[in-house]
């Protein structure tokens, strides 16, 4: 779900607090220094789990309320339903008050209080000065305990989730349209199989009701992990478990999240539209995923490949920096979404399972067979040759001091920190800064070979032409491509090679397909 979010400022040291709603509550221990596992929290008999990270010098206070509820729990033929009810919460009037008189009560405050909901978490999240926590937090609880789930704030929000499908993504991003297309496809008929903010014909069938009963249903408090950053302490958190033991204690039981279907062959989406360029993304399911032993050695690979929002990448040297193609390439090896207009990462979007991905930002539909048959060449290359050791001391270097910047804020090592939980971690960052110091070249390019395939490969393609882009990736014949600048003879002798590449892709395995298909 797409949101703003701020970027929060600093805290110190983590400690771990859970309580039970309505009683006093407890420390939970810990060994050897390490924080308690999220295993550990779900062998308690605790309702509500607490996550705080106190610091003496703050004059803030960071909320993060994570419910484990996200698309996963829609129901079949009304999906969006989480999203949308998150929505009504964050977003619409309480019994108390409008949603308009909320915003002006929180805006002496510079506070707000934002929704973000993915696949299997929705994370309710604000930052306040510690002088205005006594009014800030009675307005976090309404929000959250009082919903009025009026009509006409679910006839605005709703018609905001369709355009959002309607005319947002169909029309207005092809970037974010290639990377949420590949991803519903790749998920196919998987609780993960549709997005975020649901389908048209889903949306359209939910009705006010149904966000009642959903709102009850998953925002319990069996499900909910409150994350505490800043100017906390004990009897903060005993305030807030008072005040939230309110939530029902449970609802729904939680969706088992299978393994994704393996994909059989290499195949291409073609998605038709109006529009004066190509984006394209590709990636397929991977088993790997945080805590386990290729994970940090992926995350330095894949870093090399193409860090988001870097210019150091193997994939952005080649389209961006050689031939200016377009403005980047980038490589992830687990699922990302940008955090608003930061180049970060966004927290408390943990899923069960993961996809390695690869995005070419928009080229000219001029070039896009050949974008394409550089990123194939490209990927092909790293899973078969690896990396070098200057590749790899130069990313080791690299993500040494950019892991530093990915947790400056609070907020963000808060987030980080709940996530550490759901995926059952000693803290991520400082785990992979650990492992990066120590890596060796032997244990990348195995990792690499262990864990990436290309063979099950799904490729999306937004663009214009549909019929003749698959005609142009089928044929043998090697058109030379007309640049816009003037390149160097060694680039445009290595384009007739690429351009010669066959990535074996048959032709029934390529389909076309409106834009207006998508998301229905």
């Amino acid at each position: 779900m797409r949101t703003s979010n701020f970027n929060l400022a600093a805290a110190a040291a983590l400690l771990l607090i859970v309580g039970t709603a309505g009683s006093g509550g407890c420390k939970a221990k810990t060994q050897g220094g390490k924080a308690m596992t999220k295993e550990s929290l779900d062998k308690s008999p605790v309702e509500i789990r607490f996550l705080t990270m106190p610091s003496a010098s703050a004059d803030s206070v960071d909320v993060r309320l994570l419910f484990m509820t996200g698309s996963v729990d829609d129901p079949k033929g009304k999906e969006g339903l989480t999203a949308l009810t998150a929505l009504m919460i964050a977003e619409a009037a309480t019994k108390k008050h409008t949603y308009a008189e909320l915003l002006q009560l929180l805006y002496p405050m510079a506070a707000s209080i934002d929704v973000d909901a993915d696949r299997e978490m929705t994370v309710f999240s604000g930052r306040v000065h510690k002088d205005h926590l006594a009014a800030y937090l009675p307005l976090l609880y309404e929000v959250l305990l009082e919903p009025k789930f009026a009509e006409d704030d679910f006839r605005r929000l709703k018609d905001e989730a369709l355009n959002f499908i309607r005319k947002t993504l169909r029309q207005a991003d092809d970037e974010m349209l290639s990377k949420e297309a590949l991803d519903v496809w790749i998920h196919q008929g998987h609780p993960y199989g549709h997005l975020v903010e649901g389908t048209v014909t889903g949306l359209e069938a939910i009705t006010i009701e149904d966000v009642r009963k959903h709102y009850a249903k998953v925002f319990t408090r069996d499900r909910l992990t409150v994350g505490l950053a800043g100017a906390v302490d004990d009897a903060l958190r005993k305030r807030v478990q008072e005040k939230l033991a309110a939530l029902p204690l449970a609802g729904a039981k939680p969706v088992a999240i299978p393994a994704p279907s393996t994909p059989k062959g290499m195949a291409v989406m073609i998605v038709e539209k109006e529009t004066d360029s190509t984006a394209i993304a590709m990636g397929t399911p991977v088993e790997v995923k945080r805590g386990q032993p290729d994970f940090y050695p992926l995350m330095l690979a894949f870093s090399c490949l193409g860090e988001h929002r870097q210019s150091m990448g193997r994939l952005f040297k080649v389209l961006r920096e050689a031939r200016g193609l377009n403005y980047g390439d980038y490589a992830y090896i687990e699922h990302f979404i940008q955090d608003g207009w930061t180049v970060q990462p966004k927290v408390n979007v943990a899923r069960s399972r993961q996809e390695m991905s690869v995005w070419i930002r928009p080229v000219q539909p001029k070039h896009a067979v050949l974008a394409l048959k550089l990123a194939l060449t490209q990927l092909k290359a790293f899973v078969e040759e690896g990396l070098t050791q200057e590749e790899l001391d130069r990313t080791r270097g690299f993500l040494l001091g950019y892991t530093r910047v990915l947790e400056e804020s609070s907020n963000r090592r808060l987030g980080y920190a709940l996530d550490d939980l759901f995926y059952k971690t000693p803290p991520y960052l400082k785990a992979a800064r650990e492992a990066f110091e120590t890596m060796t070249l032997k244990q990348v390019n195995e990792a690499i070979k262990r864990n990436i395939s290309l063979a099950n490969l799904k490729i999306v393609i937004v663009t214009r032409s549909g019929a003749e882009l698959k005609n142009a990736i089928l044929s043998a014949e090697v058109t030379p491509v007309v640049y816009d600048t003037p390149k160097p003879d060694a680039v445009l002798q290595e384009d007739k090679v690429i351009l010669g590449f066959d990535p074996g892709i048959p032709p029934e395995k390529i389909n076309v397909i409106p834009v207006d298909s998508l998301f229905q």
